[in-house]
């Protein structure tokens, strides 16, 4: 059985995340995803959807939204003229770098009477957690049976 406390502790910080996106103007679901673009400098929509573990419809939709909003262009890729590679704009660049100034301010204000010890041992806590619960899920995820015809 999971431990309770550890439980409860995943719903307030799910909680927590997702008071600090809506408190964001950039939109809840786009965030990470104009990150990824920039981190690459450049990406296929494919790697988006494996990076973030979505449906390649939902990230297709995202994307979408993202080009017409003018956040994120599509250029042909050099490699494969079929493909379309995606690349912030100035203004997807401008957007992000406002959207995390405004995280980090959020952030240092609630970390303001923890030590850097503190911050650092949570840190690499919380990305070795969710990398372990990551690996889990994908060891553990069958993928589903086809009905014969």
């Amino acid at each position: 059985m999971a431990n309770e406390a550890l439980v409860a502790g995943l719903h307030e910080l799910l909680k927590a995340v997702r008071l600090l996106k809506q408190s964001s103007a950039a939109p809840v679901s786009t965030t990470g995803v104009l990150a990824a673009i920039r981190r690459n400098e450049a990406c296929h929509m494919k790697d988006l959807a494996a990076e973030h573990a979505l449906d390649p419809s939902t990230i297709s939709r995202t994307i979408a939204a993202l080009v017409r909003d003018g956040l994120v262009a599509r250029t042909a890729d050099p490699a494969d003229g079929r493909a379309s590679m995606l690349r912030l704009t100035d203004r997807g660049r401008t957007e992000l770098d406002a959207v995390y100034a405004h995280y980090d301010s959020r952030l240092a204000d609630a970390l303001a009477r923890w030590s850097q010890e503190e911050i650092d041992t949570f840190a690499a806590s919380l990305q070795r957690f969710a990398a372990d619960l990551i690996a889990q899920q994908n060891q553990n995820h069958t993928p589903s049976l086809e009905v014969a015809r």
